[in-house]
């Protein structure tokens, strides 16, 4: 299992110590994304990305759309598909991780906001890959969104794809318990089960506990986790140095390597997705049309899904 460590920022004295540990790094597209000012952040369009340049050359680094900080700094996506392709193009990343709907509870609370924000992925997949053909950019990584086991099965069913490629992102898993009926083990368990026998998954945010719950596992290809410089902030809220968050960066990338760094083991053979018709909500071929963009309402876009869930609060 490989661990890719986030950065927070792309560049500096943290991706030069990233290089030293040869450590695989995840950076979220917001990294990128040019500052408003502070006053005017609603009232301007949003600035565009900076260009990662010669600031990462030499890693091996993927790119992730910042689909939970969008939602909640920006209320949604402030940039386009086209714009987050172009900056997928910018860079040779390893993967980049298509635009997608993040549906942890804080940001989806009930089961028709699940399934329009699953529905919405699928389409924002279609979207990804047809911009990135046309700008001559490699298709994304597929990510697989949902909250209950069968979500993602669902997630898996609406992909307008073909032929699967070899790693697959699984999200909403980063805060969500290990254990339990929507746990991450049973997401893991039940995608096993159901994706073709090539397919391994790189599992966003998990860490710690997550890691040596799955070690081994003989599906999951990576982990990605930020948690090191939340845990450098709780440890010195004020006055925290660059000196801090690297010896910070440094023991939690160790740990967490030393966790997964056990062999694998086999994995179960494919059963299908035929266990995706049990999920419950929303008329299933509503759903599978708005996936597929064959019904023109703006009232279930991305875009607006994140406002209406802005308007409940």
């Amino acid at each position: 299992m490989q661990v890719r460590l986030g950065l927070p920022i792309p560049g500096g004295a943290l991706a030069s110590t990233a290089a030293r540990l040869r450590a695989p790094v995840l950076l979220s597209a917001n990294a990128f994304s040019r500052r408003w000012p502070q006053a005017h952040r609603h009232s301007m369009r949003w600035p565009g990305f900076r260009r990662p340049g010669d600031r990462l050359q030499g890693l091996d680094a993927a790119l992730d759309s910042a689909g939970f900080v969008a939602m909640a700094t920006y209320r949604g996506f402030p940039w386009t598909v086209a714009e987050y392709v172009a900056l997928a193009g910018s860079f040779p990343w390893t993967w980049w991780a298509q635009m997608d709907c993040c549906c942890e509870p804080e940001i989806a609370a009930d089961r028709d906001t699940v399934l329009l924000r699953i529905a919405a992925t699928a389409r924002l997949l279609a979207e990804c890959r047809t911009a990135a053909r046309h700008a001559g950019v490699e298709p994304p990584m597929p990510v697989l969104q949902g909250w209950r086991p069968e979500d993602y099965l669902l997630s898996a069913e609406l992909a307008p794809l073909t032929q699967w490629p070899d790693l697959v992102g699984i999200g909403s898993v980063c805060r969500r318990p290990i254990h339990g009926p929507d746990g991450l083990l049973e997401i893991v368990d039940r995608l096993d089960r159901a994706m073709p026998r090539h397919v391994r998954f790189h599992l966003f945010g998990v860490k710690g506990a997550g890691i040596s719950a799955l070690r081994g596992h003989d599906r999951i290809a990576s982990v990605d986790s930020q948690a090191w410089d939340m845990a450098a902030r709780r440890a010195v809220p004020v006055g925290r140095t660059m000196s801090h968050r690297i010896a910070a960066m440094v023991r939690w990338y160790g740990a967490q390597t030393s966790a997964a760094d056990v062999p694998r083991r086999p994995a179960p053979r494919s059963l299908g997705l035929d266990e995706a018709q049990t999920v419950d909500g929303l008329d299933p071929e509503w759903i599978d049309l708005i996936a597929a963009g064959e019904i023109d309402l703006a009232s279930v876009s991305p875009q607006r899904i994140f406002e209406a869930l802005h308007d409940r609060d």
